[in-house]
């Protein structure tokens, strides 16, 4: 009994510690790994100056340890209005910052639900954001709004 208990016992923990090693991240990490993940809740209020669109949404951010940058984002759009692009900038939660990547993909959109999402390899800026994702912000544009409809900081 004592045997069969210690071979359970054996193929548990390297099971378990298989597992575990696939899942590590960093850069010692398989590169399908993920090395960071930061969400924003999208909001007129957070945009600089606060807006009035309708809409509103939330972005997800995954950094593989391959530097592939993974985006999710999805809008509630309740008035139509006409969405024309989507970007991840460089700034504080009270300052404008220039673009550093883009996320939108398709022609401008005025759905009552838009899903975008996809991914880029961008190396440098998946560590900056993994570094200190308060630094960024994800901030979505509007034929009304070109200079943002709805924005959330990273974090």
């Amino acid at each position: 009994m004592r045997k069969y208990l210690l071979v359970g016992l054996i193929a548990g923990l390297t099971t378990f510690v298989g597992l575990t090693a696939t899942a590590v991240a960093g850069p010692e990490g398989n590169d399908e790994a993920t090395m960071c993940v930061s969400t924003t809740q999208l909001r007129t209020e957070n945009e600089v100056p606060p807006r009035t669109a309708a809409s509103f949404g939330h972005t997800q951010i995954k950094v593989r340890n391959d530097g592939t940058i993974e985006f999710k984002t999805q809008i509630v759009n309740p008035a139509g209005e006409t969405f024309v692009a989507g970007h991840i900038h460089i700034g504080s939660s009270t300052v404008a910052g220039p673009v550093v990547q883009s996320l939108f993909q398709g022609g401008p959109t005025s759905a009552e639900e838009i899903i975008q999402s996809g991914e880029v390899s961008n190396p440098a800026l998946g560590a900056a954001i993994c570094a200190n994702p308060s630094n960024y912000y994800v901030n979505y544009h509007t034929t009304e709004f070109l200079g943002g409809a709805i924005r959330g900081q990273l974090g």
